[in-house]
Parts: C-alpha cells; structure tokens; sequence
C-alpha cells in the first residue's frame, strides 16, 4: 500500500457520501410527495430537504472517516488486490464459454427430468 492509495481512499469515502446525500435527497423528494409535505409546506420543504441532504451525507463522509481501523483495512484490501493475478481477456472469454455450455447441459438434464416426472404425475393421477 502506497500513499496514492490512501488518496483514492479518501476520493471513496467523499464519493459514497456524495451518493448516501444523492439517495437521501431523492428518498426525502419522494416521502415529501407521497405525504403530501412537498404541497403543504411548499417553500420551506425543499430547502429543508436539501439541508437535511447535505447533512446526512457528511455525516456520512464523517463516519466512515472517524474509524482507523476500517481505514486500515480499506488499505490492507486494496493491497491485497494488488497482489490478485487478474485473468486475461481469452481466459476470461474462454471460461464464460465454459460456464455457459455446463449451465446449457445441466439445463437440459433438469428440462428432460421435469418432462419424465410430469409424464409420470400425469399418469399417477389419471
């Protein structure tokens, strides 16, 4: 782990602050409407869902940034991905290829059972 890693970090945490205020703005806009607060309260609720926005975001940004020890973590998890060998592009189409023709036979395994035990159930209860 490096110094820049501990600036994405930080790029992180204000950016999953600016998201948790997003979120919070948009589920106060919706609460507003669905109460009927955003009518009532017509000039005031706005900017006090803006504010209230801002707020939860950086306490947001605030929690996440108070707790060495996530902070630690954080980096000790970056540095272990920076260790990962990551699959090339073929291997990686190589092994989706794969996957998909085992999900194909099993899928036709369980079509051929599932038509076998109807058959059956259909002659059980005639």
């Amino acid at each position: 782990m490096n110094k820049d890693d501990s600036y994405w970090l930080k790029v992180a945490y204000v950016l999953f602050a600016a998201v948790a205020g997003y979120t919070m703005y948009k589920a106060t806009g919706t609460i507003g409407v669905q109460t009927g607060w955003g009518d009532r309260y017509d000039e005031m609720y706005q900017p006090v869902a803006t504010a209230l926005s801002v707020v939860f975001g950086v306490l947001a940004l605030w929690f996440l940034a108070q707790n060495k020890e996530r902070h630690a973590y954080f980096l000790a998890a970056i540095g272990e991905l920076r260790k990962v060998s990551w699959p090339s592009l073929i291997d990686t189409r190589r092994m989706t290829v794969i996957v998909c023709v085992v999900v194909g036979i099993f899928a036709a395994i369980l079509a051929v059972f599932d038509l076998i035990w109807a058959k059956v159930f259909a002659l059980l209860l005639t």
